[in-house]
């Protein structure tokens, strides 16, 4: 099945979130461009349109959705709302998206509510959610990419060797913290 990673991203952190999905997934990838959003300015206006549930000016997708069998949809939190990007991508896209799976990216909470949003707009259910907070994201912590990707059941590349190494170090007890231990 072909799959469509679809982000928007403000700060990199669901950004960072796509690119793993993608990556892991096989998957065609594709930002929702949009105005920049920085500064004090910016931070305002990505207030005002969550808030109002307001869309916001995008540009034309690379990617028809329906050429996929699967899209991830994701996108970060504005509080405790939809990103705007988001918001318009969904209301653009709605009749051509196939079975869909949302990620969100937050500083804390909201993810229901966000969730219940992109249902409402893409006009069906979700395969499969997943929420991380930008500390989740920092952590470099994979479980959530496993257990995500596990709940679409789709074939999918394992994680990173580097990643696999560390573990089996740790699990051996050599590295870093065996080190300080001695």
């Amino acid at each position: 099945m072909k799959v469509l990673v679809v982000y928007y991203s403000r700060t990199g952190y669901t950004r960072r979130v796509a690119h793993s999905l993608a990556r892991r997934l096989a998957a065609d990838l594709e930002e929702i461009g949009s105005d920049p959003r920085t500064g004090a300015r910016g931070y305002l206006r990505c207030a005002l349109q969550s808030v109002l549930k307001l869309q916001t000016a995008i540009h034309t997708p690379r990617h028809d959705p329906a050429a996929y069998g699967l899209v991830l949809v994701g996108g970060p939190v504005w509080f405790w709302g939809l990103s705007s990007p988001v918001r318009t991508y969904l209301t653009l896209r709605r009749r051509r998206l196939p079975q869909v799976a949302f990620f969100c990216t937050m500083g804390g909470s909201g993810a229901q509510r966000v969730f219940d949003m992109m249902t409402a707009l893409a006009g069906k259910r979700p395969l499969a959610t997943l929420a991380l907070t930008d500390r989740d994201i920092d952590a470099h912590d994979r479980r959530w990419l496993d257990a995500f990707i596990h709940a679409l059941k789709l074939p999918h590349r394992p994680a990173a060797r580097t990643a696999q190494r560390t573990v089996r170090r740790r699990r051996a007890g050599t590295g870093a913290a065996a080190a300080a231990a001695s």
